[in-house]
């Protein structure tokens, strides 16, 4: 049997509460997780270490998400980015963070689908072919 990778996940929000909370999502879902309180920990934790997948505060109290994706990557390198949110961004910020390469937003407090989502993005999906024995059935 294959031995499963656990994928590393940087958790960074600037609620203690709620980086807690996130934690343990993850982690219960399986995911390793290292967490940062600020912009500046995010930052330093990013160039010290690899990723698989970053979950953002969409607010951190030293910098929003658009700064701290302007500042930390290059579109489409480095870990996935999910950002996490109070209130849905609106159009036009939507549409900037997704050019800074986020994958996906989701509510802080909506820990069950943000392990959906993690899970989504990070597990591959086997390639089963069609045969004509599976039209059939």
């Amino acid at each position: 049997m294959l031995k499963k990778e656990i994928r590393k996940v940087l958790i960074a929000d600037n609620d203690e509460d709620v980086l807690v909370a996130l934690e343990h999502a993850l982690e219960n879902g399986g995911y390793s997780t290292v967490t940062a309180l600020s912009h500046d920990q995010a930052s330093k934790l990013l160039a010290e270490e690899e990723f698989d997948l970053c979950v953002l505060d969409d607010n951190l109290s030293d910098n929003d998400s658009i700064g701290v994706l302007s500042e930390l990557r290059d579109p489409g390198k480095g870990p996935i980015v999910i950002v996490t949110y109070h209130r849905f961004p609106e159009a036009y910020q939507e549409t900037e963070l997704r050019a800074l390469g986020v994958r996906a937003f989701v509510n802080k407090r909506a820990h069950s689908e943000l392990v959906d989502i993690v899970s989504t993005l990070l597990e591959p999906r086997p390639y089963r072919s069609r045969s004509a024995f599976d039209e059939m059935t």
